[in-house]
Order: structure tokens, then sequence, then C-alpha cells
């Protein structure tokens, strides 16, 4: 492999010295590889680049359009530098370097742009890749639009992002985008692939002012992870016209806005469905399991039947190729209306896993309407739009 390929820069090479807990480097490299560009169209986005200054270290990534970066802690040996190495392989090193030790990066003088990491008898010469080409990020707004509990803004990343599209089932960004308002005192989060549309809302104690912004679904669900391997207990949303930052302690994390208009959501949520089916959500969610498996392959199409005053709720699939089942689901309550609607198995299936509560509402009105999924109590604060479908497709 040449130089070039390599994109080693012509920049003269950094004076780089220091050392780290190995499980601090481990921790920092595990926060941002996932961001680490391919490098396939820029090379330079292939690397992580480090900034050394006084006794911490600041480790970035970037493919553009998401950007993670992360601060360690360091014994600084030698001054203020940066240095850009190969992501993937600071990461594979640091996944096989036992971390109950210490590691040291140092320039090595007679080798022009390479730097020697070393921990006990192991010892690596890595390239330096050019801190000129490597871009810009940008910087952190001065204020916070509002500070959310992690634990809640992991559940509702959970109970949206599966409702969006992702981006190679779509030419329309707008569907694989989480609309994302902040409001008086409250966040709201809204997916939706057009037949299916997930709402969350989480209360806040403070919102600096309104603020809509779409952001993509991907990068929330890759913020997910992040936290979950952080000991955080906030975060902090800073946006700018055309990114949104995610800060909870030594993280920060942002991706490009989605510049679309998301469809009118508040028109799609049923407001005249006034037949409700009260039911066990872990009982509901085995028989859909079970219905999924007979299922038209094409539509994934079970019916719902009950009559009125019925203790009962009768689901139903089939399909020439794998046979039928028909299993009766008990009613926490009697049904209050004759109920004969289809809804694809996945997509009722997807959003009972991601409640919490043991029972849950569905709200139907007739076999047009699109029904409405809610806990039966106490998550007040999550709501589900599925559109019906025709059993015979």
């Amino acid at each position: 492999m040449t130089d070039q390929e390599l994109d080693v820069g012509t920049d003269s090479p950094a004076e780089v010295d220091f050392k780290c807990a190995t499980k601090d480097l481990i921790y920092g490299m595990d926060i941002v590889k996932r961001s680490i560009g391919t490098g396939r169209d820029m090379p330079i986005l292939s690397g992580v680049k480090l900034e050394i200054r006084d006794e911490e270290l600041k480790l970035t990534s970037t493919d553009l359009e998401m950007t993670t970066r992360c601060t360690v802690p360091i014994s600084n040996l030698e001054g203020s530098s940066t240095v850009v190495l190969k992501g993937d392989v600071l990461a594979k090193i640091m996944q096989r370097i036992p971390e109950d030790g210490e590691v040291r990066l140092k320039s090595d003088p007679e080798e022009n742009q390479k730097v020697e990491l070393s921990s006990g008898p192991i010892n690596f010469d890595l390239f330096q890749l050019s801190t000129e080409d490597y871009p810009s990020v940008e910087e952190l707004p001065e204020e916070p639009v509002a500070k959310i509990n992690v634990d809640e803004l992991k559940n509702a990343i959970k109970q949206t992002t599966f409702a969006a599209l992702k981006a190679k089932e779509t030419t329309r960004l707008s569907l694989t985008g989480v609309k994302t308002i902040f409001e008086e005192d409250q966040l709201k989060m809204i997916a939706t692939n057009g037949y299916r549309m997930s709402v969350k809302t989480i209360p806040l104690s403070e919102v600096e002012e309104r603020t809509d912004l779409l952001i993509e679904s991907g990068a929330l669900t890759e913020l997910d992870r992040i936290l979950s391997g952080t000991e955080s207990e906030e975060v902090s949303v800073y946006a700018s016209k055309s990114e949104v930052f995610f800060v909870s302690d030594d993280v920060v994390f942002s991706d490009k806005l989605i510049m679309e208009q998301f469809p009118e959501y508040e028109a799609v949520i049923p407001e005249d469905n006034e037949l409700p089916l009260k039911l066990d959500r872990n009982r509901t969610l085995e028989t859909l399991a079970r219905a999924e498996i007979t299922a038209s392959e094409e539509s994934g199409a079970v019916e719902l039947r009950a009559e009125e005053g019925s203790d009962g709720l009768t689901m139903y699939s089939s399909s020439p190729e794998k046979g039928e089942l028909e299993e009766v689901v008990e009613l926490i309550e009697p049904s209050q209306g004759d109920v004969e609607i289809s809804f694809k198995a996945e997509f009722l299936i997807d959003a009972l896993r991601r409640m919490s509560t043991d029972e849950v509402v569905l709200w139907l009105r007739d076999s047009e309407t699109a029904g409405l999924l809610e806990p039966a109590k106490g998550e007040g604060d999550f709501l589900y739009v599925c559109m019906p479908i025709s059993a015979e497709r």
C-alpha cells in the first residue's frame, strides 16, 4: 500500500508523548469508533483525530454526517499536539490489549509520520494521517435547548425509531427521521413510515425556546448505544441551523439535521375511535407471534374479530403456502361493539415489544380507520397509530 493510499499527509509530523490508563483509551475508542467514516471517497475520514491538551485527550471521529467526540484523562509528557491515526486499526488494537495497565503513545523521531503505541511488551508502530486534511467539525452552540434524563431519552428513542424507515428503504428522507419538538415543558418525538406512527412525550423541567428538529433515526439509535456505554444521568441538547448536539459528561455526539418537511402527524392521530379493546400485553404478543407464522408473506395480515359483549378477541391468519391459525385472546373487559379489522402483525408486535405496561388498549372505529394503541394506565405519554390492511392482499 502506498503513502497516498494511506492518506499520509505532507504536513510536519506531530510530536506526541503521553500515557493513558488502558481502560480509558478503550472506553474512548469504543465511544467514537462507530462514526468513523469508510474512507472510500475521502480516505482521511477513516482516521480518528487525537488532540492532546494539558492532561486531556480528545478523540474525534466523523463520517461528515455523524460526529463523536470523547475526552479521557492522560499524563501528558510532551505538550499540546494533534495527530490523526487510522481509526479501525487503533480500535482493533485497543480491543486486544489487557485493560488493567497503561498505554503510551509517542512519536518516533527516526521514523517520519509514525507513532509508537506501547503497553508492557506490546509495541505497535502506527502511521500518522494528515491533520491538515482532517475535516473541521462544528463547534457546540453556546446555550442548550434543554436537558433530559438519560434513561427517559433512551426509552423515547426505543419507542420511536423503530417506526421510521431506514435510509436504504426510501428516497423520502423525512420518513427516515424522528421529528423532535422541544416546547414549553416537554419533548415530543414522532416517527412514521407512512403506515404506522409512534409518538412519545417526555416531561422536561425547562425548555429555553420552542425548537423543531428532524433527526435521522439511525443517529438516535447510535446515540442510544453511546449513552449505554456511559454512566451519565443527564444529557444536554444543543442545536444549530444544520446540526443537533447531545452532550453527556465527557461525550459530545452530533448529527446533521434532515432538511425536509415532516408529514403533518397530528392529522393522522384518530380522534373518533370509541371502541376500546383492553388486552394483556404479553398474552397478545405471544398470540400475534404465532399468527405471524401463518400470515401471508405479502401482507403479513392478522385479522381481529369480536362481537359486542364478547370476552374474547379472535386472531386469525392464513396463507395457502403455510396454513392458518385461529386463537382467542381474553379481553380484560367485554367488547363494546363488533370488531372485524386486519393489521400487519409485525407492526403490532413491534409496538407491543417496546411498551412496558401489563395492559394495553387498542382503540378502533371501523375496518377502514387506523387503530390507536396505548398503555391502559401508567404510561400515557406513548401512543401508536397503525393503518389497517386488507387480509385478502
